[in-house]
């Protein structure tokens, strides 16, 4: 706020109004370029951090159920699973992340025809997940076998995907990692 004589003026995302001094009256102001409130994002543009550990039970159809933390007001309606070759293990991703990461392979790829190779490759073998209106999605029977999952499924969060693991797997890898991780948390002052 900006004090204007004895009147007030505020900044709300992009109305602008005076208040008479006690807050009497409104009325429509000026805007005031020198002050910018920084605005919260509303939950519709906030992206969706996927974090965290959890390590659900697959029913006999091989269902699971995604967290309830993990589906905002319920609205996870697919995910996509790539299989990863070098980690052994799932990454499940939402629409607009497979296509930011297919994108993001242009600037990896040494040539357009690398490129477009790479995106035929990748969205092909992308395996479309629904998730019902109780938060389950099925895995696919080749997708279990690839990750060495049987009854119990390690959903460790990363950011704007996560992975599936098996849990000896997922033990492995953390032992693996342990290492490297703590010296990257030393450097962050963590």
């Amino acid at each position: 706020m900006a004090q204007t004589g004895a009147k007030w003026q505020i900044h709300l995302d992009l109305a602008h109004f005076v208040v008479a001094e006690g807050g009497a009256q409104w009325g429509k102001g000026e805007p005031n370029p020198t002050h910018n409130m920084p605005t919260q994002p509303d939950s519709a543009q906030k992206s969706l951090v996927f974090s965290g550990e959890f390590r659900p039970l697959l029913d006999q159809k091989k269902r699971l159920t995604i967290p309830a933390r993990w589906r905002p007001d319920g609205k996870l309606e697919e995910l996509f699973i790539i299989k990863s070759p070098s980690r052994g293990c799932l990454a499940a991703m939402p629409q607009e992340v497979l296509e930011a990461m297919g994108e993001k392979a242009a600037l990896q790829a040494p040539t357009v025809e690398a490129h477009q190779a790479f995106k035929d490759h990748f969205f092909a073998n992308a395996v479309i997940c629904p998730v019902d209106s109780q938060g389950r999605m099925v895995l696919a029977d080749d997708l279990c076998r690839f990750a060495g999952i049987e009854k119990e499924v390690v959903l460790a969060g990363g950011g704007a995907k996560f992975d599936l693991w098996s849990p000896a797997a997922w033990r492995q890898r953390q032992q693996a990692a342990s290492a490297n991780y703590e010296t990257i948390l030393k450097s962050l002052g963590l």
